[in-house]
This record gives C-alpha cells, structure tokens and sequence, in this order.
C-alpha cells in the first residue's frame, strides 16, 4: 500500500501594468493547499482568488493595475 501525497500548488506569477505610469510588474501568488485550488491560469482567472489581491505600483503608488500575464501554476500536480 502506498501514500498519497498532496504536492503545493506551483506559485503564479501575475504580470500587471500600471494604469498610471504604465510600468509592468511582477507578483508572484503563492495559492494554499485545498479542494478548490486554481491549478493552472486559466482556473486562477476564473477563481475568487485574484479578488483578494492586492495591487500598488512602487515606482508612483498607484493601485490601479491591468493584468497582462500569468506565468506559472501547474496542470497535473495533483
């Protein structure tokens, strides 16, 4: 008989770009380990989770940003 193990979800990576400045940044999501969890960004875009989070520019403090990206998560990893 073997053990499960339930892996961390990957880390995403949101690519957002300032409403003010128009510089890019970079933030990197680390998800919690559940039932519901977004695997890949196309669950994470359709999820609660990008709500929640919080944006403000550092270069002009602004916290109006645009997502442009995701990088990251992971399919399979369960």
């Amino acid at each position: 008989m073997g053990y499960a193990v339930l892996k961390s979800p990957t880390p995403f990576t949101l690519h957002i770009r300032c409403e003010n400045c128009m510089r890019d940044s970079e933030k990197v999501v680390q998800i919690p380990i559940g039932d519901d969890v977004p695997r890949d960004a196309e669950e994470l875009i359709e999820s609660v989770y990008l709500e929640s989070i919080p944006f403000r520019c550092q270069p002009c403090g602004s916290v109006i940003g645009r997502l442009v990206g995701i990088t990251g998560g992971n399919a399979y990893g369960y």
